[in-house]
């Protein structure tokens, strides 16, 4: 069975009590036939002995306008928020994140929202902020 299909036994048509829930999957199974390549992360800042170890699919961090298997009716709606967002958040020091939730909240009161359901996917280890431009 895919992850699809049982993310859609969940899905807020299928399950009404569970409409303003998170659902929140653990998949721990394998995703494909590839082994990762490892790779020495460096310690910044401070001398540590122990050596760890990267994943070659760290330090990702995507982005869908809407979940698999779905269209947009908009094809701009998620970029015309994120600009606004974005240029209006990062100044004040928040991270990606948060400023994420903010464009789902946009883009869910503007005309078209229904057709988006941002999706995510983070294979970071670090919050991401934007730092403001400095003036020549």
């Amino acid at each position: 069975m895919s992850i699809n299909t049982i993310r859609q036994h969940f899905d807020c048509h299928k399950r009404e009590s569970l409409k303003d829930c998170p659902k929140i999957f653990i998949i721990d199974i394998c995703r494909g036939e590839r082994a990762p390549k490892a790779y020495e992360v460096p310690t910044r800042g401070s001398i540590q002995e122990q050596v760890t170890y990267g994943h070659n699919d760290d330090g990702f961090l995507l982005i869908w306008s809407t979940t698999s298997g779905h269209k947009v009716i908009d094809l701009s709606l998620l970029s015309k928020s994120m600009k606004k967002v974005i240029s209006a958040m990062y100044k004040n020091g928040y991270s990606l994140h948060q400023m994420l939730k903010e464009i789902r909240d946009d883009i869910r009161k503007s005309k078209s929202g229904e057709w988006y359901c941002i999706e995510s996917q983070d294979t970071t280890a670090y919050d991401i902020i934007f730092a403001p431009r400095k003036s020549q």
